[in-house]
C-alpha cells in the first residue's frame, strides 16, 4: 500500500474514533412526556 492509503487509513480511523467518543460522552436526556399523568392508574392496588 501506498505511504498516502495508509495516512488516510489512519485518519479515518480517528475520525471514526472522535465521532463514536463524542456521540458516547454526551448526556442522554430523556423527553418528558407530553401528556403527565396527573391521575393514578385505573387498576391502582393504592386506591
Amino acid at each position: 500500500m501506498s505511504v498516502l492509503t495508509v495516512i488516510l487509513c489512519i485518519w479515518a480511523m480517528v475520525a471514526v474514533c472522535a465521532i463514536l467518543l463524542i456521540r458516547g460522552a454526551t448526556p442522554h436526556v430523556e423527553r418528558e412526556a407530553k401528556q403527565p399523568r396527573a391521575r393514578p392508574s385505573r387498576y391502582s392496588i393504592a386506591e
